[in-house]
């Protein structure tokens, strides 16, 4: 089978893997965010930060860096585990000591029971993160789809009994317990390695070079990315929070689908082909120009129909997300495109480069948050797309410097599906004031903006949507 085929093959079940996980999340959402209020969804924002931050520092890059290395051992592989599950300890009881301190600034007293029980996740995705690696590594995201699907619904449905039993912000925090651990069962039961009780020195100073740089890069844009929720929750309020938080779930479900499948599949699959400069661009292209094909009208779509989407699905009490939803929607359509020149860099094992681009990013996105705090959450969203397209100069940079095909070559490949999509928005738009019912508008819109669409792309011959409809049913056959 050939690269392009594997690759294929791998992006198509990663894609089937992300696509069931977050229908089920989807729906799960809808139904507790109908139960529960904006100031608990902001609650477990405030909690989510300190997780997410402590699972840069206990994964430290190592996991990237194995899957780069194409002479990795079973010390390296067992070594990085148990350094995992050491960190993940340290950070359980960081968390812990540090919880009274926590509730203190927010003045939640409830936070320090919820943070420390919550927190213990960390150690229960320590036992997992790896045998989920070797499993990326030989691009089997078939049975990753089968653990993330059923830990999903499992969790999904406690965490639905528990909030309509009256349990709160309780009711999240028990979902993300439960995720968790179906999550380490189910991957211990299905794969056949097990670690080795080594832990090598050298194995940490071979990765280290690689993966310390990814480590602090990660952690810069982690920081970053959340220190939004931080600052919301104590400056402005909890419930703002709530809505920015959820205004942000929708844009954030799509993208969380298009990064996971591009990243899960990207590294693993065009490090084989890392010395070969001219075929890397070649793939790199040709990943650049099919993704544009889905993201920007998928993205565009969903901004356009954000207000009856909320309507009907949360009711009218989250209609103060609609603007960061639709903010949100433009934003991240841009960040999936920007990340594939990130892989790039990983890819060619040029993690240094990626950290010196996230000093200038960081800068930036500081800087622009700084300015809109004072003015609100929509001026808060605005400055994350204003540092968006920022960001995709900034990671397009050494890509046009190493390759010759920088920010310019990418806009030039997708212009014409950025010509479509924008000319569909444009009509659906003129649709939404004629078309008044809400229902009617999610029913009737999506199909007429779909058909249009693949009509224009097949009009404007489009070459990779017909290389993806080979694909596809190649891969059905």
């Amino acid at each position: 089978m050939s690269l392009g085929s594997q690759m294929f093959k791998g992006m198509a079940w990663s894609a089937i893997e992300r696509l069931s996980v977050q229908a089920v999340q989807f729906v799960i959402g809808i139904i507790l965010a109908r139960i529960l209020t904006p100031k608990e969804y902001g609650i477990i924002g405030i909690l989510l930060v300190f997780i997410v931050i402590s699972n840069v520092f206990i994964d430290s890059g190592f996991t990237k860096a194995l899957i780069q290395k194409q002479k990795r051992t079973e010390a390296d592989i067992s070594t990085v585990f148990w350094f995992n599950i050491l960190i993940s300890i340290i950070c359980y009881l960081l968390l812990w000591i540090s919880a009274p301190f926590i509730a203190e600034f927010y003045d939640l007293t409830d936070l320090t029971l919820l943070l420390r029980v919550i927190s213990f996740s960390l150690i229960i995705n320590a036992l997992f993160t790896i045998p989920i690696t070797l499993l990326t590594i030989d691009l089997d995201f078939k049975a990753i789809s089968k653990i993330n699907l059923i830990a999903t619904i499992i969790s999904g449905i406690i965490a639905v009994y528990f909030a309509y039993t009256g349990f709160g912000v309780w009711a999240l925090v028990i979902q993300i317990m439960a995720r968790s651990t179906f999550t380490a069962v189910l991957t211990w039961f299905l794969i056949k390695w097990r670690p080795l009780f080594v832990f090598s020195k050298l194995s940490i100073k071979e990765l280290f070079s690689y993966g310390s740089k990814l480590l602090a890069s990660s952690l810069l844009n982690t920081t970053v990315n959340n220190f939004y929720a931080l600052f919301i929750a104590k400056l402005i309020s909890t419930k703002d929070l709530g809505f920015y938080t959820r205004g942000t779930q929708f844009s954030d479900m799509v993208f969380g689908i298009l990064s996971a499948v591009l990243d899960s599949v990207l590294l693993p699959g065009l490090s084989t082909i890392q010395d070969q400069r001219e075929l890397l661009i070649k793939y790199t292209r040709t990943i650049i120009k099919s993704t544009a094909l889905f993201t920007i009208p998928i993205f565009l779509f969903l901004a356009i129909l954000a207000e009856p989407l909320i309507k009907v699905l949360l009711t009218e009490k989250w209609l103060p997300a609609v603007p960061i939803m639709q903010i949100f929607c433009v934003a991240r359509l841009v960040t999936v495109i920007s990340g594939i020149n990130i892989n790039l860099l990983y890819v060619i094992g040029r993690t240094d480069l990626a950290l010196r681009q996230n000093y200038f990013k960081i800068v930036i996105r500081v800087v622009a948050f700084i300015i809109a705090l004072k003015y609100g959450i929509y001026y808060i969203a605005l400055a994350e797309l204003i540092s968006t397209f920022i960001h995709f100069f900034i990671n397009s940079y050494y890509p046009g410097k190493i390759m010759n095909y920088g920010a310019l070559n990418q806009i030039k490949d997708i212009s014409k599906i950025i010509f479509i999509s924008i000319l569909i928005v444009l009509i659906s738009f003129v649709l939404m004031q004629v078309i008044d019912n809400e229902i009617l508008q999610l029913c009737i819109i999506p199909i007429i903006m779909i058909f249009l669409y693949i009509s224009l792309i097949r009009w404007f011959k489009i070459p990779e949507y017909f290389q993806l409809m080979i694909r596809i049913k190649t891969l059905l056959r």
